[in-house]
């Protein structure tokens, strides 16, 4: 009987992987390092910014509390919450140990973030990293056991919402940042009719302006999709600051069968046609232009959506489900 724990929150992306491991072994245990306080703002505040290691005493006694027995594979996907002596304490109950870390553990962003994970990052049989800046990073530092997945998406996310009506022309989902509130003031200057979806939008400077775009804080998973389909175009940004140059969503949209526009960046280059797949932009009015000539543009648009859905289903084998496949390959 194989065994598996993971290590994880219970929403989101990282429960989808949790059930996909489902498929490889006949037991699969969940433990949630920081439980219910990983919603918690204030608490992901203190320990990205001001001190992670507070806590540490508090998450290795939970966490260690709930080990019971041992495991043919430990998966994680809240490495930032876990010591070197916990990983350390963790490969006594089994055979490999593996890290997939969907953000970017090498920059100074959070601050205090990752203070945790760095000293325990060789102790992982498989670092899994989704964005080949991590890989980079991960050489300077000496690290040897990591490898490059594509970002994994929901194996299902297609299936979520049958209405074929696109009642929203251009939209776009994401956590504010300067860079992005900038990108998007200016695209609403120049006039295009948006819709954003996300959490911290209140914090730009140019609230007063962009408020009456904006159409709700964070969407839960079914929500997400559920916008996404009924949006004739779907735009696409990268966090410089956290040096992104791909994202779940760029494999999520595509899949639910939506019109991407893209920030042009090489990961994304190297995996669509341009034009035929997704189109990409290099500037706000670059992408107003864009917009504004496909949303006239119904039959080119449809058969530039139909393309990229058809490469990210069929072609891509990126799901979470061919996720934990590769890392069983690979460990």
């Amino acid at each position: 009987m194989k065994k598996a724990l993971f290590i994880g929150t219970k929403f989101g992306n990282a429960y989808l992987q949790y059930k996909s491991l489902k498929f490889f072994f006949d037991d699969v245990d969940i433990i949630e390092p920081v439980g219910s306080f990983y919603k918690n703002k204030f608490f992901l505040k203190f320990f990205y910014h001001i001190s992670s290691k507070i806590f540490n005493y508090l998450i290795y006694s939970h966490v260690l509390s709930k080990v019971k027995k041992k495991y043919d594979l430990i998966y994680v996907k809240s490495g930032e919450f876990l010591s070197k002596e916990l990983v350390l304490k963790l490969k006594e109950k089994t055979n490999k140990i593996v890290y997939f870390c969907n953000d970017n553990p090498f920059v100074v962003r959070d601050n205090k973030r990752w203070d945790l994970f760095h000293p325990a990052s060789k102790l992982y049989d498989l670092l899994v990293f989704q964005d080949k800046s991590r890989i980079n990073e991960a050489k300077k530092r000496g690290l040897k056991n990591y490898f490059l997945v594509l970002p994994p998406y929901n194996n299902n996310i297609h299936k979520i919402n049958k209405t074929k009506k696109k009642s929203i022309d251009v939209v776009f989902v994401g956590t504010w940042s300067k860079q992005k509130g900038n990108f998007i003031y200016k695209l609403i200057k120049l006039g295009l009719n948006i819709k954003i979806y996300g959490s911290n939008w209140e914090k730009d400077k140019n609230f007063y302006f962009i408020n009456r775009y904006i159409t709700s804080g964070h969407l839960n998973y079914k929500n997400y999709s559920r916008i996404i389909k009924i949006s004739k175009i779907a735009i696409a940004l990268y966090s410089d600051d956290n040096k992104d140059s791909i994202t779940a969503r760029s494999l999520e949209i595509p899949a639910i069968g939506t019109f991407l526009i893209s920030k042009k960046t090489s990961s994304m280059v190297n995996i669509y046609k341009e034009n035929k797949e997704v189109v990409f932009f290099n500037s706000p009015s670059e992408c107003f232009k864009k917009c504004k000539f496909y949303l006239k543009n119904d039959k080119n648009r449809e058969a530039i959506a139909k393309n990229a859905q058809k490469k990210v289903l069929n072609n891509l084998n990126a799901s979470n489900y061919d996720l934990i496949k590769k890392v069983l390959k690979n460990i």
